[in-house]
């Protein structure tokens, strides 16, 4: 490993870090430059922070954090959102992975976010919470709707111990993702309902925000099988026409995680988040 180069992410190596993960994830036909153009260097929320490792002729490891203005406990506060971690197959099984995570957390508290949030499945749930010192916080509860579920947004957003806290400028970069476009499909008098494709053939992703003082507002009416995948107030949602998806059908059980900088021994209540596929990369 002493030949191998940690470095901060920087904007000339996008291209090499497309085709890492394409090696990483064959199946995702997503990762093009464009798509990291975007979901890097154009979020308005601020300068991404990131690390790369280098062998001296290839990228063989990358993570990447975006900036994200957040409700935490009631307060505005800034987090690093964790995402696209990737080893060269030649590389795997080295603890690349976990010394990754470790430079982008502490890069994270240097400029000041208040902790790190992300989304692990079941190969990596372990690695970050019993060798890196994340939260545990829940599953992601995926269900299939025909219908909308009603959400008591105003209760929600009172009880929320994390709530992602969108502006008309973040939530317009969100909808502008070039691998899979986003749509306001339904706008209420306190949520926006959100539209895009899925992984599932004929089956939208559809996930419910806080209208809070957006201005943004709907192009119709959100109808028709919609897959929810997230996390919401405990008593604070109703399923209409729903069916909760079972977890051996899932290609991987998702569950969040949490990192506080600032108050090492804080704990995110799992009945008291709200957390939609907008707020990660899930689609």
């Amino acid at each position: 490993m002493s030949a191998l180069v940690f470095r901060p992410v920087a904007h000339a190596d996008l291209d090499r870090t497309v085709e890492l993960m394409g090696l990483g994830f064959p199946a995702a036909h997503k990762f093009s430059r464009a798509f990291l153009q975007w979901q890097y260097y154009d979020n308005p929320a601020g300068a991404p922070l990131g690390c790369n490792i280098d062998d001296g002729k290839q990228l063989i490891g990358h993570l990447m954090g975006i900036p994200q203005a957040v409700r935490l406990h009631g307060r505005p506060a800034v987090v690093t959102l964790i995402m696209n971690v990737a080893t060269h197959p030649d590389y795997r099984g080295r603890g690349l992975f976990l010394e990754l995570v470790r430079r982008v957390a502490a890069m994270s508290a240097q400029r000041g976010h208040a902790g790190v949030v992300g989304v692990a499945n079941r190969q990596t749930i372990g690695a970050y919470e019993t060798r890196l010192g994340f939260q545990n916080v829940a599953g992601l509860e995926a269900h299939v709707e025909l219908l909308p579920r009603r959400i008591d947004m105003a209760r929600a957003l009172a009880t929320a111990d994390f709530v992602h806290g969108w502006t008309d400028q973040t939530l317009a970069w969100r909808l502008k993702n070039p691998a899979n476009p986003l749509r306001i499909a339904t706008a209420t008098a306190d949520s926006l309902i959100v539209e895009g494709a899925s992984t599932l053939p004929l089956i939208r992703a559809r996930g419910a925000i806080p209208r809070d003082g957006l201005s943004a507002s709907g192009q119709g009416m959100a109808m028709g099988p919609g897959v929810v995948l997230g996390l919401t107030p405990k008593g604070t949602a109703r399923r209409r026409l729903a069916m909760t998806v079972p977890e051996r059908l899932r290609p991987s059980p998702l569950r969040m995680i949490w990192l506080n900088h600032q108050v090492p021994d804080d704990r995110l209540d799992p009945d008291r988040i709200l957390f939609s596929f907008l707020d990660f990369d899930a689609f």
